[in-house]
């Protein structure tokens, strides 16, 4: 049971109140009778709670007492007086009791007002814990990271969106979002108006325009990535927001570069192919090259994604490219949820419609030209994210899941829900040259196999080192 301290200047009230609470199984570390006493106690043996009277023996009384030891050990305080008045009751109010006891009572009143106060305090301490642990989360993200409430002042900044943006943390908290991320369209370096206020006021997703740029408190220009969700309470009401950004100036440079080999290995295939026509046209044999010919290698013919040979050797290539530069690389592997039992219910023209819609919804996702979504199997999806962290990785995944819901794809065959949903691995690390992609791809593996044995329809991390 609890540790209590009784501090009451009525010593036969304070005998009473003891034999009652032990009686009850608490154990009573000390009862005093001044406020001095109290204060002092805490700091030898500290107790779960403080019974206070108000009136006490010397200059403190029960609510000043009351405060110095709230303020000093964090302990719950019930006030047990003899005091109604409004104006004593106010005084009271302003040092946060967790009780309010009118003498004369009963033992039953004392020992509800206890429990109730002991499980408050408990629970308010885990929920502080579980805060504090969040913070402590978002401000070890090396993404930039920022939380609104629902009318768009910001409530947390951590560092990297401090740097990214120019602005200091303490300066930044409390004030509107637009006035510390302000962004432009890149073409038109037009102000856009920033998406998240008007999100959360009429409940649409948040949605940043594909090409913009921030412009930092020094009037840096800089291309970023961005990630907004809404942040919800118990009862599912939007409460705020929260965006992860990227800095991808580094991103378009290796995209351009990417872009080049690429036009450069279209070229050298369209010579191979052009070598084999003048072939064939020597052998009077009938052929028509197509320009389309060239991709027809690549592309999966159902889904009109890139297909598993054109992913293989892209993630190779992206592995070694960002190990070169020590940039991080994460892949998202996605797998349809009791898809043989969609295929036996409907028919598998009605499964490769499906794997159409779905391959689509990924697509409107992963928007982001340095993306790769790729058919992995035959109900299985994978996407590259080139210089994309865990919490990138994390957030594009939920994405897809909650833009698949959107859909509402029926489906009774399935346990987890009356529509088509989705199980999600995602894997991430900092590719090394003496290392192998296909660690990645296990560890992706291995996040979506975890996901389809808890039922399905979630996303599962996995951060290498």
């Amino acid at each position: 049971m609890a540790k209590i301290l009784i501090v009451e200047n009525e010593m036969l009230v304070a005998w009473h109140i003891q034999e009652a609470l032990e009686k009850l199984g608490h154990n009573i570390i000390a009862s005093v009778t001044s406020g001095m006493e109290a204060i002092q106690v805490p700091a030898a043996i500290k107790p779960d709670l403080v019974l206070m009277d108000i009136q006490l023996e010397d200059n403190f009384d029960g609510i000043a007492a009351a405060k110095e030891i709230h303020d000093r050990y964090d302990i719950p305080i019930i006030y047990l007086t003899a005091h109604a008045d409004e104006e004593t009751l106010q005084r009271a109010l302003k040092t946060n009791p967790f009780g309010y006891l009118i003498k004369p009572f009963q033992e039953k009143q004392l020992h509800i007002t206890i429990t109730i106060a002991l499980h408050r305090y408990q629970l308010e301490k885990y929920l502080e814990d579980t805060k504090q642990q969040l913070v402590n989360t978002i401000t070890s993200v090396r993404d930039a990271t920022i939380a609104t409430d629902y009318k768009g002042y910001i409530t947390f900044i951590n560092s990297a969106a401090a740097a990214l943006t120019g602005w200091h943390k303490k300066k930044a908290i409390g004030k509107n979002i637009n006035q510390v991320l302000t962004i432009i369209n890149r073409k038109t370096q037009q102000e856009i108006e920033n998406p998240v206020v008007k999100g959360m006021q009429r409940g649409i997703n948040i949605k940043f325009p594909n090409s913009c740029l921030l412009v930092a408190r020094n009037g840096k220009k800089i291309p970023i990535r961005e990630t907004a969700a809404f942040i919800r309470n118990g009862d599912g009401e939007i409460v705020g927001s929260i965006l992860v950004l990227q800095d991808i100036t580094k991103h378009q440079q290796i995209y351009a570069t990417r872009q080049q080999q690429e036009f450069d290995l279209l070229k050298t295939s369209a010579t191979k192919v052009g070598s084999i026509a003048s072939q064939l046209e020597s052998s009077q044999a009938v052929a028509v090259v197509k320009p389309e010919m060239l991709s027809i290698a690549f592309v999966d013919n159902l889904t009109k994604v890139a297909n598993r040979r054109y992913f293989d050797n892209y993630f190779k290539r992206e592995w070694n490219k960002l190990a070169q530069g020590e940039a991080p690389l994460s892949l998202v592997l996605c797998d349809l949820d009791f898809f043989k039992a969609f295929n036996q219910i409907y028919g598998y023209q009605a499964g490769n419609d499906c794997l159409k819609k779905v391959a689509s919804a990924i697509r409107q996702v992963v928007e982001s030209p340095e993306n790769l979504l790729a058919r992995y199997g035959g109900k299985e999806f994978v996407v590259v994210l080139p210089n994309i962290r865990v919490t990138g990785g994390m957030w594009l995944a939920q994405k897809i899941r909650a833009r698949l819901k959107q859909l509402k794809l029926t489906h009774v065959g399935s346990t987890v829900n009356n529509y088509v949903t989705l199980s999600l691995g995602v894997a991430s690390m900092v590719p090394h040259l003496d290392s192998s992609p296909t660690i990645l791809m296990a560890a992706a593996k291995e996040a979506l196999a975890q996901a389809k044995a808890e039922g399905g329809d979630r996303v599962i991390i996995r951060e290498l080192n």
